[in-house]
């Protein structure tokens, strides 16, 4: 191009850099303003949208605090084919858990508790509701009682003791999407290479358990709930079909077990 202009290249180059500085004296400040702009409405999307997930775990731990004494009415539903299904995890949690060092999250009441310390070497159960601690306490041990301590799910760190199986039933469908694959690797860390795991939780039934709600601006379903006391709550809820629970938990394990029942899945697997 110089050999075409008669400009030598350290003259055209002069002339590009005065044109770059002349449209960014122009320009420049529109340009600046607009990046600002974009940071402030980026930084202002992503606290709305942690203030919903503070606000979303603040009520769900509100709803089991209040729902602590009749929580255990699930699991006497009169329904057979449920009754079969609760029957089938228990006893697969029976076998896997034999012998082992038991870190259960998310315990509640201690039903699945009393299910694993059947046949465990020894038992933590975790729980952010001190309601539901204190009726897990209460249940007769016959073979000693577990440990309960009150503690938070994404920081298993702090949890005291060594565990080589992890056990979380009906805690899988209140984690928000987004927070998946950090719960679940803080658990691998917590529990090590080689532990075994075991979670369950509800498949989606139409009108049961309340009403399903999506919101137009969230990845996350929700149930709506009424308690005895007359209380309504809105509760993170979501629900996995086979592929997606796959597609989850495949790249992070060895030795995967599904199941999807009518009311209830299951997965087991090895930590890799």
């Amino acid at each position: 191009m110089a050999d075409e202009t008669g400009l030598s290249m350290t003259q055209l180059i002069v002339m590009a850099t005065q044109g770059l500085l002349a449209n960014y004296d122009a320009q420049g400040g529109g340009i600046f303003a607009d990046l600002l702009a974009s940071r402030h409405r980026l930084l202002a999307e992503a606290q709305e949208k942690q203030t919903q997930e503070q606000q979303a775990k603040l009520s769900m731990q509100a709803y089991y605090g209040a729902r602590a004494a009749e929580y255990e009415r699930i699991y006497h539903r009169d329904d057979a084919g449920y009754q079969r299904e609760l029957a089938l995890i228990a006893d697969v949690i029976r076998a896997l858990a034999k012998g082992k060092r038991v870190l259960e999250i998310a315990c509640g009441t201690g039903y699945w508790s009393q299910i694993a310390a059947e046949t465990a070497a020894a038992l933590t159960g975790l729980d952010v509701r001190p309601e539901v601690l204190d009726i897990a306490r209460a249940k007769p041990w016959p073979h000693g009682a577990p440990t309960f301590t009150l503690g938070d799910a994404y920081d298993l760190a702090a949890v005291p003791g060594s565990f080589d199986f992890g056990l979380a039933n009906f805690w899988f469908s209140h984690i928000p999407r987004n927070r998946i694959d950090s719960f679940l690797q803080g658990l691998h860390q917590r529990l090590g290479s080689g532990a075994q795991i075991i979670m369950a939780d509800n498949v989606y039934v139409p009108g049961r358990g309340g009403e399903l709600i999506t919101r137009p601006d969230s990845e996350d379903t929700y149930k709506r709930r009424e308690l005895a006391d007359g209380s309504v709550h809105e509760v993170l809820k979501n629900y996995f079909a086979y592929e997606e629970l796959a597609d989850i938990f495949k790249p992070v394990s060895e030795d995967l077990q599904i199941f999807v029942g009518s009311s209830i899945w299951y997965v087991s697997y090895t930590v890799k």
